[in-house]
């Protein structure tokens, strides 16, 4: 179950969103493109909105689950710099 310290999460009963930012990522809020969240050690860029590409380094992964309306999970990867 999604909890209110999640990165980010839709509850569809109560139709209420919940957003934190986390010492890995800011929370984007007020975009015109929608819900963003920007990496803080790369600062990349992720769009979450379906219709998008989720940017650089990233890949969104829809799961199927009889438990949940929705479950999509965003990957993104950092890579180290030499």
């Amino acid at each position: 179950m999604p909890k209110p310290s999640d990165l980010s999460y839709y509850n569809w009963e109560t139709q209420h969103s919940t957003s934190n930012s986390t010492p890995n990522f800011q929370v984007i809020a007020d975009n015109e493109a929608g819900l963003l969240f920007k990496n803080k050690r790369d600062r990349k860029v992720i769009n979450v909105d379906p219709k998008s590409l989720p940017g650089d380094n990233s890949r969104r992964i829809e799961i199927k689950t009889n438990e949940y309306a929705q479950v999509v999970i965003y990957d993104h990867v950092t890579r180290r710099k030499t």
